[in-house]
């Protein structure tokens, strides 16, 4: 495994990474008596990866690249299966059902794909950038672009089924829950929007544009923004509930567990709120933006960092037990199926590894 340095890529979307000089690579322990990490492989894409790994059932994971490709990649060696190439950078992860894997492109894009051997089976093009995650249920893609819309698309040949438009981009991707699709755009707003016909619920503004993927709880959603805010918002009638202010504005998509709404900042910092009234529990400071989305695993709370490292936090009390530094950015965030752990980052790789001792 070789490290690198990065380099800036093209300016003008708002998730735009600082280059890194990084010198060292591989697990560093911070409590030996906790859990610790061992390397399996990595797998080389032809460019940056800033897309959030998906694995299937059978253990296959599929993780878009900047090299204008979605990869299919054994999980238990490493091995490349297939890749489908599209016309500009995949960064939205894609979603899995049955037979089908679901991604989409820069160029526009969202399209279905044969999971066996990634043959093409439909596409539909919006008139936008497709850069963030896709959402999947009862037969139908939801996807965001750039051109403002919220699409609906038919999973077994394409066809919409509705769209609806916003006033700005929408960046971080789309979430579903119980008949509503969540997702914020760059005018500050959140949208709620009925998945059935695509009729707006409410909306919320923010304090910021939202390019960060909604968390959705039983009774509240979790939105971040570049306004420097984190907030809980009524899944019902979009009413405010409570905000955090951060110290610098966050492109990372919070993540919801056991009553806990972790989120990263641009400040370097990972947050631990209070889902209920938004009190902190702690905060972790990295050495540089926190853009990942969090992950809780085994007990074990997994982000990336524009610092290279992947870490790993005790999630009740931010003690850090171990991190692993990549060869660059990591900006999507990890991935946790079939005993393994998995990660891109913009040194171009697949980092994955098992934990022992847990």
């Amino acid at each position: 495994m070789r490290c690198r340095t990065p380099v800036v890529w093209r300016a003008g979307f708002l998730l735009a990474l600082a280059a890194l000089a990084l010198t060292a690579c591989g697990p560093v322990a911070a409590s030996p008596k906790e859990a610790s990490l061992v390397f399996d492989w990595t797998y080389r894409a032809g460019d940056y990866i800033r897309s959030i790994p998906v694995v299937d059932d059978d253990g296959v994971a599929y993780v878009g690249s900047d090299d204008n490709a979605l990869h299919a990649i054994d999980v238990n060696t490493g091995e490349g299966r297939w890749t489908f190439s599209t016309e500009d950078n995949v960064t939205a992860a894609p979603v899995v059902d049955g037979d089908t894997v679901f991604g989409a492109s820069w160029d526009g894009r969202v399209f279905a794909l044969n999971r066996a051997d990634g043959a093409l089976r439909w596409q539909h093009q919006t008139d936008g950038w497709v850069t963030g995650p896709l959402a999947f249920d009862s037969g139908t893609v939801y996807a965001g672009s750039h051109d403002g819309f919220a699409y609906a698309l038919d999973a077994g040949d394409g066809t919409l089924r509705w769209k609806t438009k916003t006033d700005a981009r929408i960046a971080g991707g789309i979430t579903f829950s119980g008949g509503t699709v969540f997702f914020g755009a760059t005018d500050g707003y959140v949208y709620a929007l009925r998945a059935s016909d695509g009729k707006l619920l409410w909306r919320h503004r923010t304090s910021g544009d939202v390019v960060s993927r909604p968390a959705v709880g039983q009774a509240t959603v979790f939105v971040s923004s570049l306004g420097r805010q984190l907030d809980a918002i009524d899944r019902e009638d979009g009413e405010l509930r409570w905000s955090y202010e951060l110290s610098m504005g966050s492109e990372s998509s919070p993540a919801l567990e056991d009553g806990t709404v972790y989120v990263g900042s641009d400040d370097g910092s990972l947050y631990a709120l209070d889902a209920e009234d938004g009190t902190l529990s702690w905060q972790f400071e990295a050495q540089d933006i926190v853009r990942s989305a969090p992950l809780v695993h085994e007990g074990l709370l997994l982000f990336g960092s524009d610092d290279g490292h992947l870490y790993a936090l005790n999630p009740a009390s931010g003690e850090l037990i171990w991190r692993y530094r990549t060869g660059g950015v990591i900006a999507g965030g990890p991935a946790a199926a079939g005993g393994r752990i998995l990660v891109g980052s913009t040194d171009r790789r697949v980092h994955a590894f098992t934990l022992e001792g847990r």
